[in-house]
């Protein structure tokens, strides 16, 4: 076999490799929260829309974060070192649960679909 066959055979097959190889996918559920942040989801385990939040909001009402949160969370990943606190009511005002750090999973059914501030601490 000549040296220009056996080139091009090469050249073919690794062209075959890379067009075949498969591709990354996006992130879904929970593996989309980025580090350092905290996320809150819609819907149960890490599904639905998604939040992220470095600080907190106050109100989740007034459409200065993010819309459509306001009593519709019903998981949360706590990807922080810190502890976050969930309220039912603006400005921290009402009841009141923690969740600590790296604390991962759906609200009781007590909590689901109730906060409207949360904030770290």
């Amino acid at each position: 076999m000549k040296l220009t066959h056996v080139l091009t055979s090469i050249v073919t097959t690794a062209a075959l490799v890379v067009l075949t190889a498969p591709t990354a996918s996006a992130a879904t559920g929970y593996a989309r929260c980025p580090d350092g942040r905290m996320c809150v989801f819609s819907d149960r385990d890490g599904t639905g829309v998604m939040a992220t939040f470095v600080v907190g909001d106050w109100d989740l009402r007034d459409g200065v974060g993010p819309q459509g949160m306001n009593n519709n969370i019903e998981s949360i990943w706590n990807r922080t070192s810190y502890s976050w606190d969930f309220w039912d009511y603006a400005n921290g005002g009402g009841d009141w649960t923690v969740m600590g750090p790296n604390a991962k999973g759906n609200f009781i059914n007590g909590w689901a679909n109730t906060v409207t501030s949360l904030h770290m601490y």
